[in-house]
This record gives structure tokens, sequence and C-alpha cells, in this order.
């Protein structure tokens, strides 16, 4: 018999890690299930279009399942990623931080950095669709 505590079976009651994946789990089906763009509500699709572009090896359903049923095996990449596309990530560094004025500067810094990265990767992707279009076309 195992000691850890990811293979016990805590009451449905009791404030137990397990209970909290579980709810986080919870949470993350609902606002799948709920999504704006309805073409991403299954899980096959939320998987492939907005959790596989975080990863070079992709996300299947039966990951996406796992991690909305709360399960301890699911990495964490998985569960950042989809706190990624709830935006929710300043509020659990706001959280779980100590809400000092340097740590609100570091997570705007790092937006601005995330900001300036996508604007860049934007233009390379117009300037290669733009060589394309012309070279097909000249």
């Amino acid at each position: 018999m195992s000691d850890a505590i990811f293979d016990e079976n805590p009451s449905p009651i009791d404030k137990h890690v397990l209970n909290y994946l579980e709810l986080l789990g919870a949470a993350l089906r609902n606002y799948r299930k709920n999504h704006p763009t309805a073409g991403c509500r299954s899980t096959e699709r939320y998987a492939e279009l907005k959790l596989s572009p975080y990863f070079s090896k992709g996300v299947t359903r039966k990951t996406l399942w796992a991690a909305e049923m709360g399960k301890p095996t699911v990495s964490m990449g998985v569960y950042a990623a989809s706190i990624q596309e709830m935006g929710l990530w300043p509020e659990i560094i706001n959280a779980v931080g100590s809400s000092k004025a340097d740590d609100i500067r570091y997570v705007e810094i790092v937006i601005n950095e995330l900001r300036k990265k996508e604007q860049l990767k934007q233009q390379e992707r117009i300037k290669s669709l733009n060589e394309k279009f012309f070279t097909y076309i000249g």
C-alpha cells in the first residue's frame, strides 16, 4: 500500500490537494464548454486549436480530458497553457505573490515583452505571406 498523497481517496469535503485539482479541472472544463468560439468547445478541437500550439508535439483530447478530471499525472504545462487561455495568470500571480508594486511591475514587463514578440511574429507571417503571394503572381 502506498503512502503517497496522490494515491489517497479523500472525502469530497476535505481540503485535500486532489479535491482542489478536481475543482481546477472542473473550471477548465466549464471554460472550454462555454468558450466564446463554438468551434472550440469539443475536447478534440480545444486541444488542437487552443492547447497544442503551446507544445511541439501537441495535446490530445485524452490529455485534456485528464486535466479536466484533475488528474495529478497531467503535466503542469497543460494546466499552465489552459490558465493562459483563460487569461488568469495575473490574478494567480497576484493571489500567490506578495502583491508588491515590484511584482506587478515584473508581470507588466513580461506581458509587454510577450506582446513585442507576438508583434514581431505577426510581421514575419505577413512578410512571408506577401513574399509567397507576389512570387506566385509574378
